[in-house]
């Protein structure tokens, strides 16, 4: 099953080299508010990069087309696309949250992707992200078993604090150090996680580890502060089996802010529920052979009770015998009957989230994910990052779930 996983400009899976600037919020683009989120990265420096490394199918790079804008190029997996033109067509407006770049049918594993700038002239210089969006093939069975673990649900090392009054974060609240080498572990199981916190000014580089394999060091160093929690991290295609994640802080005097994780459990939530059910249909079987079988004794006995009067009222020699109305052989017990088409017990079937990461709607900032382009989409507070699979990346909006 195919599912949307969109990740903010800001998401510290996406490195930018120092020649990028952050435009959240900011107040020398006064189109800002048409990128979604008020958030977006550009440059105008030729032969500027910004690197991703990713899993899945599918990837879709959104930003503007503007009247600035040059040329670029995108690499996956070393194969160059031809230079591109960043530019709306000939009269037409500038167009935000547009389509720049789309690749599919990619090798589900581990897959790379650079976007080069190529400046084509002058004042033709210019490129942007606005957020990309990556398909993944999942497990349909593990999707109803997606968990979140709040930050509460880590272990921490020593040098960790706990902040309130977090505008943006989940349950305003937010664990955070600022020394380098404390840790944060989480035990979860199943085959894909996702991790959010803070970016900004103050943030920098953090390791990550899963099972004890290092999983490479991101940076969420972000030049402009006010960023609502984004993707720090985020993979998939593990064992369907219990895990250990932990993210290592690395830089003295840098934060490292974890907001929450969610995650597909492999452990189904129907195991429970398909227990409950095994042992009552076992209870009912066995109770409903318990009373056939006193049924059974109970008839036999009013048989040869029934036979004795029967043989004191007629001579032996008599051919007259009357008709047995007391027992059908014929009669059946039908047992407990497992109806397919309705739950087991325990399941509460709900709609699956609406993707996001960028902000919940305790700010007035709109949060990154349903991908749509006019009015910008305002999604509940802690919604997922997750959507289904349509054209293009486009998430198709759902009702948030119960997280």
């Amino acid at each position: 099953m195919l599912r949307n996983f969109t990740l903010d400009d800001a998401s510290a899976l996406i490195s930018y080299d120092s020649t990028w600037d952050d435009g959240f919020n900011s107040p020398a683009d006064k189109q800002f508010a048409k990128y979604q989120g008020q958030s977006f990265h550009c440059t105008n420096i030729d032969g500027a990069v910004a690197n991703m490394t990713f899993r899945g199918t599918a990837v879709y790079i959104y930003g503007a087309k503007r009247s600035n804008h040059g040329l670029y190029r995108v690499t996956i997996n070393d194969e160059e696309s031809p230079a591109m033109s960043g530019r709306p067509p000939l009269g037409q407006p500038d167009q935000f949250q547009t389509l720049l770049f789309s690749k599919e049918g990619l090798p589900n594993g581990e897959n790379t992707l650079k976007l080069t700038n190529v400046r084509e002239g002058d004042r033709l210089d210019y490129v942007d992200i606005d957020y990309i969006v990556i398909t993944r093939d999942v497990d349909e069975s593990n999707e109803a078993n997606r968990v979140t673990a709040s930050h509460d649900q880590f272990t921490y090392s020593s040098l960790w604090s706990s902040q309130s009054n977090m505008q943006g974060y989940r349950d305003s609240s937010a664990h955070v150090t600022n020394t380098p080498g404390e840790k944060a572990t989480l035990k979860f199981s199943g085959p894909e996680v996702f991790v959010y916190g803070g970016v900004g000014p103050a943030s920098g580089t953090f390791r990550v580890e899963i099972d004890g394999q290092d999983r490479g060091v991101l940076n969420a160093k972000r030049s402009a502060s006010g960023h609502p929690p984004v993707t720090l991290f985020s993979t998939s295609g593990l064992s369907n089996e219990d895990h250990t994640l932990s993210l290592t802080n690395l830089e003295g005097g840098k934060s490292l802010t974890i907001d929450y994780a969610e995650y597909t459990s492999g452990k189904s939530k129907s195991n429970s529920s398909a227990g409950l059910i095994g042992g009552a249909v076992g209870g009912v079987v066995a109770g409903l052979a318990v009373l056939a079988l006193l049924g059974w004794c109970f008839i036999q006995k009013r048989r040869r009770s029934r036979h004795k009067i029967l043989e004191d009222r007629f001579s032996p020699m008599s051919s007259t015998a009357p008709a047995n109305p007391y027992w059908n052989n014929n009669v059946q017990i039908t047992p407990y009957v497992d109806n397919s088409n309705q739950p087991p017990i325990g399941y509460i079937q709900t709609s699956p989230v609406s993707p996001g990461t960028h902000t919940s709607s305790v700010t007035t900032t709109t949060r990154k994910g349903d991908v749509s382009f006019a009015p910008l989409p305002t999604l509940e507070s802690a919604e997922s990052s997750y959507a289904s699979s349509t054209q293009f990346g486009v998430s198709s909006p759902r009702s948030a779930s119960d997280q």
